[in-house]
């Protein structure tokens, strides 16, 4: 039985990466002072320098320092749909004000992880499509995708600079063992573990086949005679190189009880120009979507997933490996949210997937996030009964490592 694991940001972050919505937006606020020289940052505000720092460490703390001017000044603030544009005003003259809308949206909404962007991105779409004037800064669609493209570019920008040019992605199996154990057949003789939680794992009904897989494979022995053997296929949500590394690992080891695996960057790699960055929005189980299919406009669909995965083979690659065998999912580091809802829903729904594993993050003893993610996967099921026999319960499911970390690449190349 083969294994999909679905590789969220929360993949990332547990290896210490700066991959955070609030990583990329404060790096955005500590340049700046590169608004008027970098040509990547130019088109989000219009500022007059004599009035403000250099950089700061987040947009709240330039909103707080600008609060703190004199009488002189008039902060401006933005309604919670942007019924107003935020502004800094200096004697009845602006001295500051943001030129790119969607940039304004998602500063002063207080987006906390990637999907409340690409979900920021929907709202405004079905505002524009049903005209209720809801973002009264954003008038049209052409507007919208334009200031989307440029957050969109940035984002590879800062991708690029502060995370793949400077971490170093060479981690071997030593360095890394809580994470790749997780990936390692365990069981033998399963007939002789009635109790196993491996069996708890799944439905009732598919005992069998699980015993019959059990009886067949023999991860330690290197020379069998049958060719049972697993797959473990990453599919990956993120754009850094950080799952490229555990499947080379994986590969390297060449360990039947580590099965064999591969890759599918489903979302791009700003270094292949045959898979580019898919940023957008993929729920076409939405109420809404169909309202905008109905709009003859195709630049309303320019920022919907299932278009651009077209692109490529990625998605059709999947699904021809969903087709293909019996599969457990690990989800690891992926909120679940509605951004990806209709890709998730064909894993989800599909015959062959047997069970759902959640690998939640442990913030303390006393906080975690087994639940939100168990209610997102939700969201994903048009059958709640099978999502109830498929998720496999808190009780044998574990948080998700939170140790292993890359070298700091201290030689890496200037940005432009």
């Amino acid at each position: 039985m083969n294994r999909l694991i679905i590789v969220g940001n929360g993949f990332d972050l547990a290896h210490g990466l700066p991959t955070s919505y609030s990583s990329f937006l404060d790096y955005l606020w500590s340049k700046f002072d590169e608004s008027t020289t970098n040509p990547i940052f130019e088109g989000l505000y219009e500022v007059n320098f004599d009035h403000f720092s250099t950089s700061y460490t987040s947009f709240s703390a330039f909103v707080e320092e600008a609060k703190k001017l004199d009488a002189n000044y008039r902060v401006q603030e933005v309604g919670i749909y942007g019924e107003s544009n935020f502004a800094i005003s200096h004697k009845g003259i602006k001295i500051f004000r943001f030129k790119n809308k969607f940039f304004e949206l998602i500063n002063v909404q207080n987006a906390v992880n990637w999907v409340d962007i690409e979900n920021i991105y929907y709202k405004i779409l079905i505002s524009l499509v049903k005209q209720d004037g809801k973002y009264k800064v954003i008038t049209s669609i052409k507007q919208l995708n334009k200031e989307f493209l440029q957050v969109k570019i940035l984002l590879q920008y800062y991708l690029q600079n502060e995370v793949e040019d400077s971490f170093i992605f060479d981690n071997k199996i030593d360095d890394c063992r809580s994470i790749t154990d997780l990936f390692e057949y365990q069981y033998q003789a399963l007939t002789k573990l009635p109790n196993s939680n491996f069996f708890l794992e799944f439905p009732a009904d598919f005992r069998n086949e699980l015993i019959e897989f059990d009886e067949k494979f023999h991860p330690y022995e290197t020379n069998s005679a049958d060719n049972t053997a697993y797959e473990n296929l990453f599919l990956n949500f993120n754009y850094t190189s950080n799952v490229e590394n555990y499947v080379n690992i994986i590969n390297a080891e060449n360990k039947r009880s580590l099965g064999r695996a591969q890759h599918i960057q489903i979302h791009g790699n700003f270094r292949d120009a045959t898979n580019k960055l898919n940023f957008g929005f993929g729920d076409e189980m939405d109420d809404h979507y169909k309202i905008i299919e109905n709009v003859d406009d195709n630049n309303y669909l320019e920022n919907i997933k299932s278009f651009m995965y077209l692109n490529n083979a990625n998605y059709k690659n999947l699904l021809n490996w969903i087709e293909s065998d019996d599969y457990q999912v690990f989800i690891m580091g992926h909120s679940c949210g509605l951004s990806d809802r209709t890709l998730l829903n064909t894993i989800f729904e599909h015959h062959n997937c047997k069970s759902i594993k959640i690998f939640y993050y442990q913030e303390n003893s006393d906080s975690d996030d087994f639940t939100k993610i168990s209610q997102n996967l939700s969201r994903h099921f048009n059958k709640k009964a099978l999502m109830r026999s498929k998720v496999v319960n808190k009780e044998l499911c574990i948080p998700l490592p939170q140790n292993v970390r890359y070298r700091k690449n201290y030689f890496k190349r200037p940005s432009i």
